[in-house]
């Protein structure tokens, strides 16, 4: 089992997570040009906020400061950056295909946290939040492919 210092840490790379997620979103949504994608990618958003706003209580019960300004790693900071500048100029494939890239770093720190013992309440949470990464992963992905196919 992880110390209370730990499953703060983990919460909090997860926090991060969901704030670098809900701008990178509705950096997405902004620039966007489909409506259908602009709706999406603002729903997106909303509940990054709102699972972040869930979780944050959590880390601070260990011991943690949340990421308010989300950048839990470079990678995902890059990843979210190149959205921003993926959807300055360039088609709707492209943001849909950066916002892809973001989400599979999401949901890698999601499962490299479930990796751990978790208390079960806080493992709970973190599955529920996790199959929500995980669906709009899915949804991100294959709206990629399915534009992938109609460029063909």
């Amino acid at each position: 089992m992880l110390t209370n210092e730990q499953i703060g840490d983990a919460l909090r790379k997860l926090s991060g997570t969901l704030r670098d997620g809900e701008k990178g979103f509705a950096d997405a949504a902004e620039h966007a040009t489909a409506p259908d994608l602009k709706s999406m990618f603002s729903e997106l958003s909303s509940q990054r906020a709102q699972m972040a706003s869930q979780i944050e209580p959590v880390v601070t019960q260990y011991g943690e400061s949340p990421r308010e300004g989300g950048s839990v790693g470079a990678a995902l900071h890059r990843t979210w950056l190149n959205v921003r500048d993926a959807v300055t100029g360039r088609g709707d494939y492209e943001v849909v295909a950066e916002a892809e890239r973001g989400e599979d770093v999401a949901k890698g720190n999601y499962e490299e946290v479930l990796k751990e013992e978790l208390p079960a309440d806080v493992r709970s949470m973190v599955e529920g939040q996790y199959a929500q990464v995980k669906a709009s992963h899915d949804k991100v992905r294959d709206l990629k492919h399915s534009l992938e196919a109609s460029k063909a």
